[in-house]
């Protein structure tokens, strides 16, 4: 090889070698948390409604307003959540407006960001069918699903605060007017009511939650 040849050369190979021993800083980068799912399988009931309490109801009057509902659920894979269901007996209370919530069993957060509103005609048995507004994935473990006497009109709500029609009238005449009807399940449950806080029974409304499973 002449000189000329490795003049030209020997200046490239150096900035070569330069340009690849030049130290890039580190940075550090996070993994998102993810959950690991396995096949998804065909739509099915993830709760067991317990045996029916023939002739027994659980009712809800006016004057519960906020009052809250539940039935535990439990999963051993992730279950994406597609409809939520249960049958009201009969309703009478004129712009009776359900919500329907899921809560983590030892916390009681809320998962869904919306509570589902439902909205009840009045009249006798109905099979109510609602789905979340958003994506609802519960991961292995245990919770709540709360469904909750939301609002009714507002001329039923000033009738029940009236303490003077209400000491014209026993508690039973009202009740019996104005009312919203669940069957009862012996099953273990939860009640709120407007306290904050659950407390346990051994009842429950016989709430059906509905999705597919991933294992």
């Amino acid at each position: 090889m002449n000189r000329t040849i490795l003049t030209i050369i020997m200046p490239l190979l150096l900035a070569i070698t330069a340009r690849s021993s030049t130290q890039v800083p580190a940075t550090e980068k996070y993994l998102e948390e993810v959950i690991v799912m396995g096949e998804k399988h065909r739509l099915q009931t993830l709760t067991s409604r317990g045996a029916r309490i023939l002739g027994a109801v659980s009712m809800l009057t006016p004057d519960k307003v906020g009052y809250e509902v539940g039935t535990t659920l439990n999963t051993r894979y992730c279950f994406d959540v597609e409809e939520i269901e249960f049958d009201i007996v009969s309703n009478n209370i004129e712009g009776a407006t359900l919500s329907i919530q899921i809560y983590r069993y030892n916390t009681f957060a809320p998962l869904l960001t919306h509570p589902i509103l439902v909205y009840l005609s009045e009249g006798k048995k109905q099979t109510i069918t609602a789905a979340p507004s958003e994506r609802t994935l519960l991961e292995p473990g245990n919770y709540i699903v709360a469904i909750a006497f939301a609002d009714c009109d507002e001329s039923v709500k000033q009738q029940w605060s009236n303490h003077e029609l209400r000491a014209n009238q026993t508690r039973y005449q009202m009740q019996h007017e104005s009312n919203i009807q669940f069957p009862l399940y012996m099953k273990d449950g939860y009640i709120n009511s407007t306290t904050g806080t659950f407390e346990k029974c051994s009842t429950n409304i016989g709430v059906k939650v509905k999705g597919r499973c991933y294992k």
